[in-house]
């Protein structure tokens, strides 16, 4: 099992008890928001021809281009004006139930840290880009949010059978060979 795979039975210190933390988006470095700025940029040459169009309008809505990691008080406006979403952010990887109860109440958790510039091809844990840029731009889209939520309350979903694979089919993400 490696490090990221580790689940805390209870939050660690300095998390509520539902697993959030604060996003603290005034500590990100600018190096940080650089990386954030590279990945994106980077996603967005690929992007054309592979995603879906409610992922790309999703991207536009929520304006994750604005410079810099997007923080979660400008964002989750917008996100719960659309619909009723919000992003908050977690210390990494909770348990099933924790995860399940977010959705369910229609709120997505984030990492809260990025990867480091030498970490831009691969990262083996989920970063703020990944859960971010990778699976909020969908929530923006009402049927798919009301999917998601359903996704959260429904017993199937508590097996969390490949998430990533799942957000993955719905956002249209084709392989470079397709």
């Amino acid at each position: 099992m490696s490090d990221f795979e580790h689940v805390f039975e209870k939050p660690p210190e300095g998390a509520a008890a539902d697993w959030t933390i604060p996003q603290n988006w005034s500590a990100y470095t600018e190096v940080e928001h650089q990386t954030w700025d590279t990945l994106y940029a980077r996603q967005m040459k690929i992007l054309p021809g592979r995603a879906c169009e409610a992922f790309l309008n999703g991207l536009k809505a929520l304006d994750l281009n604005a410079g810099g990691i997007p923080d979660f008080d400008v964002i989750n406006p917008k996100l719960q004006a659309l619909t009723g979403w919000t992003v908050v952010c977690v210390p990494g990887l909770v348990p099933d139930e924790v995860f399940f109860d977010h959705l369910a109440n229609r709120r997505f958790v984030s990492g809260q840290f990025i990867r480091k510039p030498d970490q831009l091809d691969y990262l083996q844990e989920p970063d703020i880009f990944h859960d971010v840029f990778g699976h909020v731009p969908m929530l923006t889209d009402p049927d798919f949010a009301a999917y998601m939520e359903a996704y959260g309350k429904g017993g199937s979903g508590r097996r969390r059978w490949g998430c990533c694979r799942t957000w993955r089919g719905f956002i249209g993400i084709r392989s470079s060979s397709a």
